[in-house]
């Protein structure tokens, strides 16, 4: 069901039995729309909570690649932080990739009440998704980058069924170059513990967009709780991975936050 929070347009999903008060928003990762993320969406209602899939893209541009490609970082925290605004309501932000590393960068914000970062992108990595031969085009005329393919989407979507990734990589769309960039080069600023709300980062251990070796050194430079999954890659927001992400995310929050906040 998709509602309008202010100038987003936003897939809503609701519990039959509502388990935990304070509701998730998803983040996505870089040339994925929602339709990516309905294996995600559909654990995390049938484990009991509100979750709310606003479409950034939609609204950085109406949609239009010339848009998305001048979107930067920044620009994308504050689209993330105006829909947040725009609940009127404490939340949980959950992201994956560049989501997650946004999720973390907005911790401090007063309605975040947990970031979760799922595969995060990492500053001061050159993430494999900015390696390729198209791509230093694309940043200097501010333009969209087109989503991987051969062995690049083979490792983004290694995790993905066999028989969903046909409809996976027909859903890939053009996406903002600008963060990635910013965040490979380490301008991207992500608050230190004693400045945010408790963080969770779930990496796979076979991930080549967030090696194990850097996750730890970010994760332990930012004071966020690190959870690896094993043999797995970037795509844990698909089915083979995604129960063990979403219990880990409960087991998480029901540690650090206060049950009264949490428990509906």
């Amino acid at each position: 069901m998709d509602i309008a929070i202010g100038r987003f347009t936003a897939q809503i999903e609701r519990p039959r039995a509502l388990k935990f008060a304070l509701p998730i928003v998803l983040v996505p990762e870089m040339f994925t729309t929602r339709m990516h993320q309905a294996t995600l969406i559909g654990y995390l209602a049938n484990s009991g909570w509100q979750v709310y899939a606003p479409d950034f893209r939609a609204a950085a541009g109406r949609g239009e690649t010339p848009a998305i490609g001048r979107l930067d970082f920044g620009g994308l925290s504050a689209l993330v932080g105006e829909a947040i605004a725009a609940l009127e309501r404490d939340v949980i932000v959950m992201g994956h990739g560049i989501g997650g590393l946004t999720a973390l960068a907005i911790a401090e914000r007063p309605r975040v009440r947990a970031a979760i970062a799922l595969a995060p992108a990492l500053p001061r990595f050159p993430t494999p998704l900015l390696l390729r031969p198209a791509t230093l085009f694309a940043l200097l005329r501010r333009a969209a980058l087109k989503p991987p393919r051969g062995k690049r989407l083979s490792e983004f979507l290694a995790d993905a069924e066999s028989f969903q990734r046909p409809g996976l990589i027909k859903g890939l769309v053009a996406d903002a170059g600008r963060s990635a960039l910013e965040t490979a080069r380490g301008r991207v600023r992500i608050p230190r513990f004693t400045e945010a709300a408790p963080r969770l980062i779930v990496v796979g251990d076979s991930d080549p967009f967030a090696p194990l070796p850097q996750v730890r050194i970010f994760a332990g430079e930012i004071g966020a709780r690190l959870v690896t999954l094993a043999g797995r890659g970037h795509w844990i927001i698909g089915a083979r991975a995604v129960d063990r992400v979403v219990s880990e995310a409960e087991r998480f929050l029901l540690r650090t936050l206060d049950p009264e906040l949490l428990l509906a």
